[in-house]
């Protein structure tokens, strides 16, 4: 089978970046004030439980990563826009930028302890660098037209029960397995990032760099140049 003959591997570098959706969002609840930087439905919702008056929250902290990850999400779709002819300078800009973010969140953490008490104020700048690069990333594989979602599992559950036989589908769809794959996959990345922590939030920003980086960047060298860019 020759290179062009063979099938897309998007949807496996998906499952890939799903799991590093969850090491990310391991070290914003963990380490930084029980925030997400990836997932936006949790700091919507805890920012609506602040305003009624809801106890224990730090409304500071998901306001700032709901207004960066907007700022990272705005950034990446005017990426894809300029960029939408040249699939290649593209992902790899995107990769690169979201990766960088995720280097600088994690220079700004070193000897940061996880939050105890009340933030730090470099707190709230591995949150800020950290949504950015999160918004950026998710902005990418939203205008990939991708079969899987990397940061909207509830969707991609929903998806999978609804295409399987369970849920009234003839379980032929060839993407279902994926679907079921980034589900496990969040899972996982979740428990690895609660162990990274254990080292340092540093450590697991790192990982979660070279992921980003050597899944999207990978794929858009060796296989990007092959495809048509889609808007």
């Amino acid at each position: 089978m020759s290179a062009a003959d063979r099938p897309d591997p998007l949807p496996r570098v998906l499952v890939v970046v799903t799991a590093i959706t969850g090491i990310v969002d391991a070290v914003a609840f963990l380490g930084l004030g029980q925030i997400f930087t990836a997932f936006m439905t949790g700091n919507i919702l805890f920012l609506g439980f602040a305003l009624a008056g809801g106890e224990g929250l730090r409304p500071l902290g998901s306001l700032t990563a709901f207004s960066a990850f907007v700022c990272g999400a705005v950034a990446g779709n005017r990426m894809g826009a300029v960029l939408q002819n040249r699939r290649r300078r593209w992902l790899l800009t995107s990769s690169g930028t979201a990766s960088f973010l995720l280097v600088v969140g994690a220079l700004f953490a070193i000897d940061l302890p996880n939050v105890d008490a009340e933030p730090r104020p470099r707190h709230y700048v591995v949150i800020a660098a950290t949504a950015l690069a999160m918004g950026v990333r998710s902005a990418t594989m939203w205008r990939l037209g991708a079969v899987l979602n990397t940061t909207l599992v509830t969707g991609t559950l929903v998806t999978f029960l609804r295409k399987s036989p369970i849920g009234g589908g003839r379980g032929d769809d060839p993407s279902n397995p994926y679907r079921a794959a980034g589900v496990v996959a969040v899972l996982t990345g979740a428990a690895v990032g609660t162990l990274l922590l254990r080292v340092s939030i540093t450590v697991a920003l790192l990982v979660a760099a070279a992921g980003v980086l050597g899944a999207m960047g990978g794929y858009a060298l060796r296989w990007a140049p092959r495809q048509v860019a889609e808007v």
